[in-house]
């Protein structure tokens, strides 16, 4: 009975009719409406209204005037116009450079002068730049900001803030990736945002983060909207930001371009704690080199190319370097019985001898070679300092014991590649009734972090400026990000007053957190013993609470997500006198396939107490406390959503109705 109540409601919201004035536009269109007037102020009814696109130089609708000599187009690509006017007993009007916003409606007031007077008065338009026709709060970016504003990584999402009630955290320039954006919009959480490309949803449904999502580069982008709140129900998942892109199309002209952003170490200063401890230069390089390309098909309409590559090396980005200023000296020999001589605290005074043996897993861990840290003159994995090791108690009050240490700093430059693809196609049929659009877009990412596996917040969706300390000792990490994005539109005209806009769209995200264990450093190399020992050989990672630095890889296994999202999008618009009535739907599903075992390599937790040093308790195995674990090793989650509209204006009040049914499930 339920069930058949809630399938009842969700027929008739589907059925609900969606009453507004004219400013009525789809997700990822927006409208031109308007009055046409003679030089009194007179409305002038049944004047014929053509919208050409000036880049393209099709008429894209045709109207006419009411009897109080309004119009509207609604569902109109975003584009720059030209707004020609004809009145038996007037003269043209020709209105151009009228630019069509992201879900914006362009407000034209257009005068006409009797053909009898025209040589004395000039044939104007006033455009609204301020929409007044709706409480939205956000702004378009359009192309010429978006080329022109500095982005060190050609990420265009750096630029949402410029919307009011979006902040942001801050980029480092030498940052190895795209320079992801962290967007807040008035103080919700970040996985409140909802992220689209030309209307279709390219939301990561995974972490809900901007972090893994489609990225077209700027020259793609022909705009792109950031709407903070208040839009209306056909916009919008969550309750945070909105934000839309729509890529660029093919011109009856030609048009293309060649580019390379560049920037290389040998350009730059040396950073001042590097330069103190003797290191040389981190090397900072960086080179994004593409082209563009567009133009006319002729009979089988426009096109729009664009290839971008993306090549980084930099010692200076997160998880390239290490700082640590107080790292253990160890000794030379580093056998059981010299570690326990050299570690266990000495008696001094009042304070009594602490004596340690040392674990096992310990003493091999210490006795592995490789060349992860710089490696000694002994090839060891955790090189020897310059000093002498051992343990003193300088303050026999409170006994507690201090380690030698000394500074241990290294950078090693990591990667990051990408390789992205765009091909734009649009044609009209029908003498114009109908526009089909076909947009995709190819991404092939990889970030090789050498000091990359931080803490639990690597593998949660964390940046990289958040999640990895600069004093760890981490394990190389691996993150591959692979994208695609398929839209396909239909645009058909029943009438100059009916238009149904119809919207397909498949996105793909295939993103992994790969732990890259130094050659020969693995589970069984050192003796550790667990039962994921057949999921993962990655070691325990060591935390020094006290100390404040990790040791090791990040806690979690390997993990491997894939999506593969499908949605379809309908929005009608009907266009009746004063009024416009618009009926909306759209369906969503979401195949998420996750290899996540939630199973841990294992963490370990140290800490200063019992007359020990959290590092003699980690040569001890004395563990303070531990986290780790296993559950379910591969799942797939499927959802399934759809949503309606309906508002209905009556002077200056609207309505607004969004629905969303959802259902899932889990699969052993």
């Amino acid at each position: 009975m339920r069930k058949w109540i809630a399938s009842l409601f969700f027929v008739y919201v589907l059925l609900a009719v969606s009453v507004i004035q004219v400013f009525a536009q789809g997700g990822a269109t927006g409208a031109i409406s308007g009055v046409v007037q003679d030089v009194t102020g007179a409305v002038v009814a049944g004047a014929q209204v053509q919208i050409i696109n000036q880049d393209t130089g099709t008429v894209t609708r045709t109207v006419k005037t009411d009897a109080n000599g309004g119009f509207s187009a609604p569902l109109l690509p975003v584009a720059t116009y030209t707004v020609k006017l004809t009145s038996p007993g007037f003269g043209n009007g020709n209105f151009k450079d009228i630019a069509v916003r992201i879900t914006e409606t362009t407000r034209l007031t257009a005068k006409l002068a009797p053909l009898k007077v025209l040589e004395k008065v000039e044939v104007q338009a006033t455009v609204q730049t301020i929409e007044t026709t709706t409480a939205t709060t956000g702004q378009a970016i359009e192309e010429r900001t978006i080329r022109e504003l500095p982005l060190a990584t050609q990420n265009f999402q750096q630029l949402l803030t410029l919307s009011s009630g979006a902040q942001s955290e801050l980029n480092a320039s030498a940052q190895l990736g795209r320079g992801n954006a962290r967007v807040i919009v008035n103080g919700q959480r970040e996985d409140n945002n909802n992220y689209l490309i030309e209307g279709i949803s390219a939301t990561d449904y995974n972490v809900s983060q901007s972090t893994n999502v489609p990225l077209p580069n700027p020259d793609v982008i022909e705009e792109f909207k950031v709407q903070t709140s208040l839009y209306d129900a056909s916009q919008g998942r969550n309750s945070g930001g909105n934000v839309n892109a729509v890529l660029k199309s093919g011109s009856k002209d030609f048009h293309g371009d060649v580019y390379e952003f560049f920037r290389n170490d040998v350009l730059n200063a040396n950073e001042f704690f590097q330069k103190r401890a003797g290191q040389k230069r981190p090397s900072v390089k960086q080179n994004i080199f593409g082209g563009s390309l567009g133009g006319s098909l002729g009979p089988l309409g426009f096109f729009f190319l664009n290839y971008q590559g993306t090549r980084q090396r930099s010692g200076l980005s997160p998880g390239t370097s290490i700082s640590n200023p107080g790292f253990p000296i160890l000794p030379a020999d580093r056998s059981a019985a010299n570690l326990a001589a050299v570690f266990s605290t000495p008696a001094t005074g009042p304070c009594p001898a602490v004596p340690i043996t040392i674990d096992p897993v310990m003493v091999k861990l210490l006795n592995l070679k490789s060349d992860q840290f710089g490696g000694d003159a002994n090839g060891y994995l955790f090189p020897s300092l310059p000093g002498t090791p051992g343990v003193t108690i300088p303050d026999t009050t409170t006994c507690n014991p201090v380690l030698s240490a000394a500074p241990f700093v290294i950078s090693k430059p990591g990667k990051y590649t990408d390789d992205q693809f765009t091909t734009n196609w649009d044609k009209e049929f029908s003498n114009g009734n109908d526009k089909l659009s076909a947009r995709f877009f190819f991404s092939n990412a990889e970030s090789l972090l050498p000091f990359g596996a931080g803490g639990l917040q690597a593998s949660l969706g964390g940046t990289l400026a958040s999640s990895i300390s600069a004093t760890d000792l981490n394990f190389p990490y691996d993150l591959p990000v692979n994208t695609r994005f398929l839209g396909i539109a239909e645009t058909h005209l029943f009438s100059p007053t009916l238009v149904n806009d119809f919207r397909f769209g498949y996105v793909r995200i295939n993103n992994s957190l790969i732990n890259l264990p130094p050659a020969g450093v693995t589970a069984d190399a050192v003796g550790i013993d667990r039962p994921t020992n057949n999921i993962t050989q990655s070691i325990y990672k060591f935390t020094l609470g006290s100390s404040g630095f990790q040791i090791g890889p990040t806690p979690p296994a390997d993990q491997f997500q894939t999506q593969n999202n499908f949605n379809f999008v309908e929005t009608l618009s009907w266009v009746k006198g004063k009024h416009t009535f618009r009926f909306g739907g759209e369906y969503t599903r979401v195949n998420l396939d996750k290899l996540f075992p939630q199973t841990f390599n294992g963490q370990l937790f140290f800490v200063n107490g019992g007359g020990l040093t959290d590092f003699q308790k980690a040569l001890a195995g004395q563990v303070d406390f531990s986290f780790g674990g296993g559950g379910v090793y591969n799942h797939q989650y499927r959802t399934v959503a759809a949503f309606t509209t309906t508002s209905t204006a009556i002077t200056t009040i609207l309505s607004s109705l969004r629905t969303t049914g959802k259902s899932g499930r889990i699969l052993p």
